[in-house]
């Protein structure tokens, strides 16, 4: 950008026969343009020349220049003229900097806040640093109230270990094995709540305990549960019937009362207000303070998606709070209804005394808002007296949220009526097979003094017993309690008696030798077999 200054100089150097060339290449060496000069020469009435091809060379700096032709520049450079020579005057160099170097810079300085600008919003957005959790909770709430489907992975893991009379139990059921005193619970499944009038759920639950282990699927279809057990564990030490029996077979039950209530809600009462209320319930609940963040952990990607980190705590105080608003709306609102009136949830403030030690970590998506994992830690104190705690942690995985869910209700079930009737019988069958079969032992422990008669009255010997009376009349007590494949081998000194107690039992022996006892064959001979 040209100024007088700049033009004075230009004037006064052709005026003493200073070529343009010369002038020009003194101006570029101070920083000027090519289109400064050729504004500038413009402004003067010359053409820009050409680059010279001799050009005129300036006087040394050491000449002295006018000191008004000085002090009346603010150019870049200023023009020491002697007008008692018609020779070219050499340019004074002065400190000014070009225009043009200021844009440089300035545009250079203008990119690089630019750039540390992008980056520290990249870092805030990556690690969150204004993010907090709680107003991050009431996103995900609001997000996760307008999703359609997600699936989930949760593990519960427990130890029993410090509860002195709980491991006593325990250890009194030798079936459980080792490590009886840890608990661990996996359900793994989806949820499909598309339509709010046919929620429909798909789970498979692990249990192990020792060596104590079960499976099961479970369903929700329709509102019908559905249950089949994948997997049977060994009871043999339970009077109940064997669990085997009912492996992959679909059991169910309506998941709604008659009158639509959802069976075993403890929040059932409630569920007859109007849509306003519920809302207001809803936005009591997501503007309550369950939690409070403890600190701010490094980003992850769980499932597929960078999350948000914290770490966080119970809100002892919030939740009390809550729970004692909600008690007090909810009466408010049913003044008219006994169980309105009588609604109070306060009650589960006792129990958060007993939790102690308590550890969350929480990962919410960055993009979507959803919670992502979970995992938590704590003891409960059953007893403040006793300084024992039941350790639970506990791990849940929520992915793949709005995909698309096929859950479909199963081909062939049986109503959990006919279960229970059935379960029922057979426990009723099993007592009664077991009462037999005691029945069948006390009978073949009398036949041995009856031998003894036996062998008193033939003067020593057991010949004939196997077709005596008395023996046809104990027999045909013994066939009658359920008893089969009845044996009896005699000899003078010598006898045995065998009978099966049961088609899922093995046999029971006695001898001429005092023997009584269970074997897996009858006797061949005048001797109970040895197993």
């Amino acid at each position: 950008m040209i100024n007088p200054q700049l033009l004075g100089y230009i004037r006064q150097q052709l005026s003493l026969n200073v070529s343009k060339e010369a002038i020009a290449n003194s101006l570029k060496s101070q920083g000027w343009t090519d289109a400064d000069l050729g504004e500038a020469f413009a402004a003067v009435g010359v053409v820009t020349p050409p680059t010279p091809t001799a050009p005129v060379t300036p006087l040394s700096p050491a000449t002295s220049a006018p000191a008004s032709a000085i002090s009346s520049l603010s150019s870049p450079m200023t023009p020491n003229v002697n007008p008692s020579f018609s020779q070219p005057q050499p340019v004074v160099n002065v400190s000014v900097a070009p225009h043009t170097k200021s844009k440089a810079i300035f545009f250079i300085v203008f990119v690089l806040i630019l750039l540390g600008a992008v980056g520290a919003g990249a870092y805030v957005y990556y690690t969150g640093t204004f993010v907090k959790l709680p107003t991050l909770l009431s996103k995900s709430m609001e997000k996760a109230r307008a999703t359609t489907s997600s699936k989930y992975d949760v593990t519960v893991n427990v130890d029993f270990s410090e509860m002195k009379d709980v491991m006593s139990g325990l250890n009194s059921m030798p079936s459980l094995g080792a490590n009886s005193q840890k608990l661990s619970l996996t359900v793994k499944g989806l949820s499909d709540i598309s339509d709010p009038e046919n929620f429909k759920n798909s789970s498979v639950i692990s249990v192990s305990m020792g060596s104590f282990s079960l499976e099961a699927e479970f369903r929700i279809v329709h509102n019908i549960f559905y249950a089949q057990l994948t997997k049977a564990p060994a009871l043999g030490i339970l009077p109940i019937p064997m669990l085997s029996l009912y492996e992959n077979k679909w059991f169910s039950f309506p998941f709604k009362s008659e009158n639509g209530q959802t069976i075993t809600n403890p929040f059932s009462s409630i569920s007859g207000i109007s849509s306003k209320e519920k809302e207001r319930l809803y936005k009591m609940f997501r503007d309550a303070h369950f939690v409070k963040q403890t600190g701010k952990l490094s980003p992850e990607t769980i499932s597929g998606e960078s999350s948000y980190h914290f770490a966080f705590d119970l809100d002892k105080d919030g939740i009390s709070s809550y729970l004692q608003s909600l008690k007090e709306y909810i009466n408010s609102i049913g003044k008219s209804d006994s169980s309105l009136s009588a609604f109070d949830p306060t009650s589960i403030k006792k129990e958060l005394d007993n939790l102690k030690d308590f550890q969350g970590e929480i990962w919410i998506g960055r993009n979507d808002k959803l919670v992502h994992k979970i995992a938590v830690s704590f003891g409960v104190q059953p007893n403040l007296t006793k300084n024992e705690q039941v350790k639970l942690n506990m791990v849940a995985i929520m992915s793949d949220y709005n995909e698309p869910v096929l859950i479909t209700a199963p081909t062939e079930s049986t109503s959990f009526e006919t279960l229970v009737s059935n379960v029922m019988n057979d426990s009723i069958g099993s007592a009664r097979q077991k009462g037999n079969e005691a029945a069948i032992k006390a009978t073949m422990a009398n036949i041995r003094p009856q031998a003894e008669l036996f062998w008193d009255a033939r003067k020593g010997v057991y010949s004939g017993f196997c077709l005596s009376t008395e023996l046809k009349t104990s027999r045909t007590y013994i066939e009658d309690k359920g008893g089969t494949g009845f044996v009896c081998k005699e000899a003078a000194q010598k006898y045995a008696i065998g009978v099966k107690l049961s088609d899922s039992s093995g046999y029971w022996c006695i001898d001429s030798t005092g023997v009584i006892k269970s074997t897996t064959i009858p006797p061949s001979g005048t001797v109970c077999p040895v197993k």
